[in-house]
């Protein structure tokens, strides 16, 4: 069987996936004839768009709003996709926040929300839907990190906190379901040019960073990052698992 005759029988869930990094691996995706289920919070995606996956070669297309740190919005969303003939293969947690703000100031209230979305979202939705992949046998995981938590960093302690829980994470899970070849994977972007980072590549120390930190001189394209993510959810990378992958120009190399 072909790869594009296999993956038109998988069914890949993409959280966030209607605009920046998640949009640009939903049209990776699409095009190698996944059936995709994109999960959106806020903006719904434009029928055009919709349009457009199916053309590029999606087998299917399901669009859901789902609060990611909302176990029960998860599960009804889950639940949606039961009637559907495709299984469940693939889960890409990539819906995230960003907030910049100094240590000093932050409040409770900022660090739990950004913890919700960025770190909780990706383990509810990871508990949730192993157990299908499990039933199958067979499953790949792909939880977007950054190089933030990796790095550190002084403007966004939570989000870089939130982001090398999400590697841990991805560690820990890919033990859990390694007995039932669930494989799980990070891909960790570094600064890529997204709706969300457009202040910071703007900024001097934005530029700064460009110029003088990553060796390859450039902010990173979103479908940099979906081809990272498209090789661990394929057959290709079916003997990797528990790994962090750096799509960041260099700027870390761990």
């Amino acid at each position: 069987m072909s790869d594009l005759d296999k993956n038109n029988e998988r069914l890949v869930i993409v959280t966030g996936g209607t605009r920046g990094i998640g949009l640009a691996i939903a049209r990776q995706l699409a095009k190698q004839g996944y059936a995709l289920a994109l999960w959106f919070h806020q903006r719904k995606p434009a029928e055009s768009l919709l349009a457009e996956l199916l053309s590029c070669g999606a087998a299917a297309l399901y669009c859901d709003q789902v609060n990611v740190s909302d176990r029960a919005s998860v599960v009804k969303a889950l639940a949606a996709l039961q009637a559907s003939p495709y299984a469940v293969y693939g889960l890409v947690n990539n819906a995230g926040i960003l907030q910049q703000k100094p240590f000093e100031s932050l409040t409770d209230q900022e660090w739990d929300h950004l913890l919700d979305i960025n770190l909780k979202g990706s383990f509810i939705c990871a508990q949730l839907v192993m157990p299908l992949m499990r039933h199958k046998g067979l499953g790949s995981i792909v939880n977007i990190s950054s190089s933030g938590g990796q790095l550190g960093g002084t403007l966004a302690v939570h989000y870089a906190v939130s982001k090398a829980g999400v590697i841990a994470l991805s560690k820990s899970l890919a033990r859990v379901g390694a007995d039932n070849q669930i494989r799980v994977n990070c891909v960790a972007p570094g600064l890529i040019e997204t709706e969300m980072t457009q202040g910071e590549i703007s900024s001097s120390a934005g530029v700064e960073k460009v110029n003088q930190l990553i060796p390859l001189h450039r902010v990173g394209q979103p479908d940099e990052v979906a081809d990272a993510v498209s090789f661990l959810l394929s057959d290709n990378s079916r003997y990797i698992t528990g790994q962090t992958l750096n799509v960041n120009g260099g700027l870390y190399m761990g």
